[in-house]
């Protein structure tokens, strides 16, 4: 244990799968699992699914230990209605808030104390962009919006959308249960966030603070956290190897909400 959680900062912690490059490390993932963890990593057809599953939840389970004196294997977690994960036991004397992403060769973990937070990343290079079916994803004004951009930036503009809009629903923990044209994000200029909601939401915008990264190897990312106090907690990225290794990266909102 040797950080505080804190509602002040969210840290992300970002595994690039690649880059566990030692062998000797998926033994040593694999002892953290639980006995469901492991039945769950079994079920995966592909040996590439089967090794995000692990580095997930090797990630999770070290970085966890990191903020409360819980050995790694002794987390034990459990998914809510919409199966949203969280700490089941032990309880840590700090009120863990946690959220898990994946998207290709990048595991992203968010952490923070007490108010709920979502994360999302997506890699625009491995997945395409679904232009003709915006309808299913989007506001029509978000869609509107996004046509009326030149062809090349459409792609960028669909990810930038996309995770914002599942960390929101991440946030909330209720998944697609939102519909997605009930709240929309608003990009402009270069930095300008916003977000809108219809009434039927329940919701207010002013419940939440976002932003959105840019990460290497052609990653976006968005998180969302519930407002606590008046001044914007501090974001701080670090890109790990669990149990190998660990970098502080320097890294600036590419936007935010105010």
């Amino acid at each position: 244990m040797d950080l505080a959680a804190d509602s002040r900062r969210i840290d992300l912690w970002c595994t690039y799968i690649s880059g566990v490059r030692d062998a000797s490390l998926w033994p040593r993932y694999d002892a953290l699992l639980s006995g469901e963890e492991r039945a769950r990593q079994a079920r995966f057809r592909f040996a590439k699914d089967q090794r995000r599953f692990l580095v997930t939840r090797a990630l999770v389970r070290t970085v966890l230990s990191r903020y409360a004196a819980v050995r790694p294997e002794d987390w034990a977690f459990s998914a809510g209605a919409r199966g949203r994960p969280a700490i089941s036991a032990p309880t840590p004397a700090a009120a863990l808030q946690f959220n898990i992403s994946h998207s290709s060769d990048l595991v992203m973990l968010g952490v923070t104390s007490d108010g709920a937070l979502g994360v999302d990343a997506e890699s625009i290079e491995a997945r395409e962009a679904d232009i003709q079916g915006l309808g299913r994803y989007f506001a029509p004004q978000e869609s509107a919006a996004l046509l009326a951009l030149p062809a090349t930036a459409r792609r960028r503009r669909f990810f930038e959308l996309w995770t914002l809009k599942e960390s929101y629903i991440k946030a909330r923990g209720l998944g697609l249960a939102i519909a997605l044209d009930t709240f929309r994000f608003e990009l402009t200029g270069e930095r300008g966030l916003t977000l809108h909601m219809r009434p039927e939401l329940a919701d207010s915008p002013r419940r939440w603070r976002l932003w959105q990264l840019d990460l290497r190897c052609g990653y976006v990312a968005a998180v969302c956290a519930a407002r606590i106090g008046e001044d914007a907690p501090r974001l701080t990225l670090r890109e790990i190897v669990p149990l190998e290794r660990e970098d502080v990266v320097d890294i600036a909102p590419s936007r935010s909400t105010d």
